[in-house]
């Protein structure tokens, strides 16, 4: 029966595929006419008011007056950006024109409008660059992510507010702003009308972006609408003044100024220098402290970056509004301060400030910083370290040498120079987070030894250029590795204290002695450097070193009294310095990276053994265990997230702004005195890495856009 079932089924589905194969057979007739077409479906791309990022891109520039520009906008996917609004865009053109007599070349703009004066010291009307608002011409949405915008005025007829001829031979610049979406950094395109050249024009590329954004970030201005320094000087150039101050806004004068700020002669014989912005802000720069040497020009103008051609401008075009925005004690006209009360315009400037290496006042010679070029004479090098272990003294070997003579060493026995120099080795513990606990030292200060008693060499010299120096006992209840810095200024007669790299090295107190556990990097040099060239400071004994900063801004370390600054522990202090403190912080306080490493920023846990911030110090100042304590997260969040609700949140995962720190390196809650007549109240342990670690629900460099 089965096998009978089977066969049948097999019968009726050969027959069944026979039947269709007989109708398909048949369907050999004519297909019919086509239907009407369905309906255009959507544009591609996306609506700019849905894009997250948008790059814009100046595809080209047609004058046959009114100019005509074509450009396209992308996503970050590279998906067409459709329906800018016209509103929402802001177009620059300018000419630039070649500087003749001593005057250097300037851009200046067709498009301008003129400021009366209405609040500030300012008396005259004054002419403005601006932007023509894409509502005044005509912006055509090709709906593909391309657009093209007539200008809505004739370019070979300006005569309002002032007459700009049109000079088709001349290198012209068309840039754009956009605002209200995504922002979108301004593009720029150079051509010469006359024939469309867009390469090999003649150009004024003085400073770049990049350079700026060492200092700045990501340099965003005019309510975060401008970023590129090749857009702001359409704008910024000669022509523009601030009718409210009576200051121009010109870049070579108004950047110089600013940066220059508290130092400027005229701030110090208590003047001040501000501008009046957008609704008539006022906005002062004399409390500005430029973070590195105003010396060093070649910082913001470097002549060997192929992005600016013409940067060596700052020293082969001296002008009187170049040099006189830093110098602007000096009255050109009269001669007032400058030289020998010469009276001089910019046809006279190349005559005496011409290239001539042998000159003092040759633009680069008077801005040589001849205190860095000195201190350049010497390295220090710390070449081992011995350490015999807990309770013993370590012996440092260490040398002075000139990288200007082949790294030739010094001979410290006989050297005047640096006999009279404030060299010292000093030694800290541990690795893991500086304690120097048990060293007898005051607020918990690093071990030093002077490489010099009242000018006699304290070292051992070892015959080939390097010299022993036995430092500090380490006591003997101290585990894992410690570090050696030198440091100190080099003392030269004429020029002062010169700040020369420090030194450091680690070395094992329990430790593998091969292998000794360095201190966590959480902040690097470079970056500091980005903004601070050669961050020299305490009269030039601490230089380009976060190693030996660290070792006496440590956890233990606090000032005396009830101090209005605040703790003086790394974690704390440059915090609260960069962000808090009256310094014009240049770039977003938000942006960890300016200064940490890639992870540097990141929550550390409890079994990290990052040791708590100490606020202040108590009754014995040998005694760290009686400081009032910060716990160590906190302390570092707690500068810029200083509210009510941040507090408790901070409190509330194990956080306090009073803890106490047992010897055992337990925290507890402070009750009423931390230290051993104190009361104990809980204890604590900060669980900050559950939510603000990397990947987590609040994870810190999501938080701050990183």
């Amino acid at each position: 029966m089965a096998l009978a079932g089977l066969y049948r089924r097999h019968l009726f589905r050969v027959a069944g595929m026979a039947l269709a194969g007989l109708l398909l057979s048949g369907c050999d007739g004519s297909d019919g006419k086509p239907g009407p077409p369905g309906p255009p479906g959507p544009p591609a791309g996306v609506d700019i008011g849905n894009a997250a990022s948008i790059q814009a891109t100046i595809t080209g520039v047609t004058i046959a007056s009114p100019a005509e520009v074509t450009f396209s906008l992308i996503d970050g996917n590279g998906n067409p950006v459709r329906n800018l609004p016209a509103s929402a865009i802001g177009f620059k053109l300018a000419k630039l024109v070649p500087g003749t007599d001593g005057n250097a070349s300037a851009w200046q703009s067709y498009i301008n409008t003129v400021e009366q004066p209405g609040v500030g010291p300012g008396t005259e009307a004054r002419v403005q660059a601006v932007a023509e608002n894409g509502s005044v011409g005509t912006l055509t949405d090709h709906d593909d992510g391309t657009y093209t915008y007539v200008f809505g005025f004739d370019i070979e007829n300006v005569a309002d507010p002032v007459a700009v001829s049109y000079e088709p031979d001349l290198t012209h610049r068309v840039s754009f702003e956009i605002r209200g979406f995504a922002p979108v950094r301004n593009p720029v395109y150079d051509f010469r009308p006359s024939d469309g050249v867009t390469s090999g024009l003649f150009s004024r590329s003085i400073a770049g972006t990049e350079s700026c954004n060492d200092c700045h970030g990501d340099l965003a201005l005019h309510g975060g609408a401008r970023f590129e320094i090749a857009e702001c000087v359409t704008c910024h150039n000669p022509g523009s003044g601030d009718a409210n101050s009576g200051n121009t806004v010109d870049m070579t004068v108004m950047t110089h100024k600013i940066h220059r700020g508290a130092e400027l002669p005229s701030v110090l014989a208590g003047g001040e220098y501000c501008i009046y912005g957008f609704r008539d802000t006022r906005h002062c720069y004399d409390g500005v402290v430029y973070p590195q040497d105003i010396r060093a020009c070649g910082n913001c103008h470097d002549a060997e970056d192929p992005a600016t051609p013409d940067a060596a401008n700052w020293f082969e075009v001296p002008t009187d509004a170049a040099c006189g925005a830093c110098h602007d004690d000096v009255n050109f006209a009269t001669g007032e301060n400058h030289g020998p009360d010469i009276p001089a315009d910019n046809t006279q400037c190349i005559n005496c400030h011409a290239s001539n290496p042998n000159s003092r006042i040759e633009v680069r010679q008077a801005h040589r910083i001849l205190e860095r070029e000195a201190a350049g004479a010497y390295a220090y090098n710390l070449l081992d370290v011995a350490a015999p272990g807990p309770g013993a003294a370590p012996t440092a070997t260490f040398s002075i040498t000139n990288p200007l003579d082949g790294d030739a060493p010094y001979d410290l026995e006989t050297d005047s120079v640096l006999s009279a120099s404030g060299l010292r080795l000093s030694v800290s513990w541990t690795t893991n987070d500086y304690s120097n606990e048990g060293n007898g030292r005051s607020n918990s200060q690093p071990e030093a030894t002077a490489v010099y008693d009242g000018g006699v060499l304290s070292a051992s010299s070892n015959g080939d250029g390097s010299y022993d120096l036995t430092l500090g006992l380490v006591p003997a209840d101290q585990t894992g590795s410690g570090v050696v810095v030198l440091e100190g200024a080099v003392v030269d007669a004429e020029l002062g204290n010169l700040g020369v790299t420090n030194a450091h090295r680690y070395f094992a107190i329990t430790d593998d002695p091969a292998t000794p556990a360095t201190r966590r990097v959480s902040v690097e040099m470079s970056r500091c450097n980005d903004c601070h060239d050669s961050l020299s400071i305490h009269g030039g004994r601490n230089t380009d070193s976060i190693e030996s900063c660290q070792t006496c801004h440590n956890p233990n370390a606090a000032r005396g009294g009830t101090p209005s600054r605040g703790p003086m522990d790394m974690k704390y202090f440059l915090h609260r310095l960069h962000a808090v403190d009256d310094i014009h912080y240049p770039q977003s306080v938000s942006r960890c990276t300016a200064c940490h490493t890639e992870d540097g920023f990141y929550p550390l846990p409890a079994s990290s053994g990052v040791l708590p911030t100490s606020t202040n110090r108590g009754a014995d100042p040998l005694d760290p265990y009686d400081n009032d304590r910060i716990t160590p997260s906190t302390a570092a969040c707690t500068v810029c997230h200083a509210g009510e609700d941040a507090r408790i949140h901070m409190e509330q995962n194990g956080g306090s702004l009073s803890a106490c720190l047992s010897p055992d390196g337990i925290l507890f809650r402070k009750v009423d005195a931390c230290g051993s007549t104190g009361t104990l109240g809980e204890v604590i342990q900060e669980s900050c890495t559950i939510c603000h670690g990397p990947g987590r629900s609040a994870d810190v460099a999501e938080v701050h856009g990183l």
